[in-house]
């Protein structure tokens, strides 16, 4: 398939989690009768990106999980579900789920690195005393051709992206949740220089900025292509951004520079080592 129609969900968040859940689905929603064909929504979507509020989704994520493979079911679409703190074998992790159209799991990805450091607007910010880091790197199908997703931190660490583009990925799904300070420093770049390292699409999507919060996201969801253009962004507040790709674009930029050919094995390789 030549087109496809992507639906970013830039949601407002704040303390009550069943508000956020229920903007989240009834945009969503929004983005199915807008053509969507693939919705995404952001990190941690149903809460503010907070020790407090992540640990008090938790009680709810399953339920909320549930929810979402019954809205892929509805909608008729694929939806990368942000992610959600869900328990796996009794450690909770920071997950991303993509349901299909038929409601089905058809992928999860653990977040790999956990952010704890210090943004310059603050707080100081320790995932690991919240969440466990994941140690596996999957990629899944679409007809639109071969996706992964990364959650956030894990889009600072370029290793990632060489191994996706090792395996032809064309779409990185990156559910985030940059605060002002890290995204007006580096939110753009990164997503922008990952699409050209990837040769594909990027699709990073963020929060709506709200100052009513701790952490205060960046906003400033955006798609960029493969050759590190801006397909769509989006401004601060909570919106619904619409986007249609041309994914013939992939296939030129890669002929046009075939890094896969030409990169070097014999002098220098990232793998990754399975567990």
């Amino acid at each position: 398939m030549a087109k496809l129609k992507l639906g970013l969900c830039q949601l407002w968040q704040d303390y009550d989690l069943e508000s956020n859940r229920a903007r989240a689905y009834e945009l969503a929603r929004q983005a199915a009768d807008g053509g969507a064909q693939i919705i995404a929504l952001p990190e941690m979507f149903a809460c503010a990106y907070e020790p407090a509020a992540i640990l008090a989704l938790a009680e709810i994520a399953p339920d909320i999980s549930e929810d979402c493979a019954e809205l892929a079911h509805e909608l008729g679409c694929y939806l990368v579900a942000g992610s959600l703190p869900l328990r796996v074998d009794g450690r909770l992790k920071n997950r991303a789920q993509v349901f299909g159209p038929d409601g089905s799991l058809v992928h999860v990805h653990d977040k790999l690195h956990l952010f704890d450091c210090q943004p310059p607007d603050g707080p100081l910010v320790r995932e690991s005393a919240t969440v466990s880091a994941g140690d596996e790197l999957k990629t899944f199908e679409t007809p639109w051709g071969r996706a992964a997703v990364l959650i956030c931190y894990d889009l600072r660490f370029s290793p990632l992206t060489e191994i996706l583009a090792s395996q032809d990925v064309r779409l990185l799904f990156v559910p985030a949740a940059f605060s002002l300070a890290t995204g007006q420093a580096h939110w753009e770049m990164l997503v922008r220089l990952r699409a050209v390292e990837l040769q594909g699409y990027v699709v990073g999507i963020q929060p709506a900025t709200n100052h009513g919060l701790a952490y205060v996201p960046w906003g400033h969801s955006m798609v960029a292509g493969p050759w590190g253009e801006i397909a769509a962004l989006a401004g601060s507040a909570a919106e619904l951004l619409l986007v249609e790709l041309d994914l013939a674009a992939i296939e030129q930029t890669r002929a046009r520079f075939p890094l896969k050919r030409h990169h070097r094995s014999e002098l220098y390789s990232t793998r990754w080592e399975n567990r």
